[in-house]
């Protein structure tokens, strides 16, 4: 059983180099050739020639005073349309020597971003500050 094993290991191995040896082959593996993950403060740059599918969002926010209600969006464009998307944040803790509340989110999602355009967070307190904003994606350039 373990010549079989590794008799199946090799044979793996080498269709795997095949497969990076053919520049006509953009997936290896099961992944998108060009992965693309980034964190901003509060935007996040979509390289110029290449749309950006965003898989997975996470954003970062805080304000002030403690107990202040809070909303983020993140704003990008797909298709030359502007987009605001809703983000719902879960209240995360409390720093006291700053006295800022921190919300965060992190959310599954499916977006196409227009090559050259940026992606950011915005967050509006009826009744506060908003302070520093984070916002992280993940996702393939295609």
């Amino acid at each position: 059983m373990p010549k079989a094993t590794s008799a199946k290991a090799t044979k793996a191995a080498k269709a795997a180099k095949a497969i990076k040896a053919d520049k006509a082959t953009s997936v290896v593996l099961g992944l998108p050739d060009e992965i693309f993950g980034e964190t901003g403060s509060p935007a996040i740059a979509v390289p110029a020639g290449k749309h950006l599918v965003v898989e997975t969002v996470s954003v970062q926010v805080d304000v002030t005073p403690p107990g202040t209600k809070i909303e983020a969006f993140i704003n990008y464009t797909c298709a030359g349309n502007n987009v605001l998307l809703f983000v719902p944040l879960t209240y995360a803790y409390t720093e006291p020597s700053t006295r800022f509340d921190f919300h965060v989110a992190l959310q599954a999602v499916r977006l196409y971003a227009d090559p050259g355009t940026s992606l950011f967070v915005t967050a509006y307190s009826p009744g506060g500050s908003p302070g520093t904003l984070f916002l992280t994606v993940s996702g393939y350039l295609i």
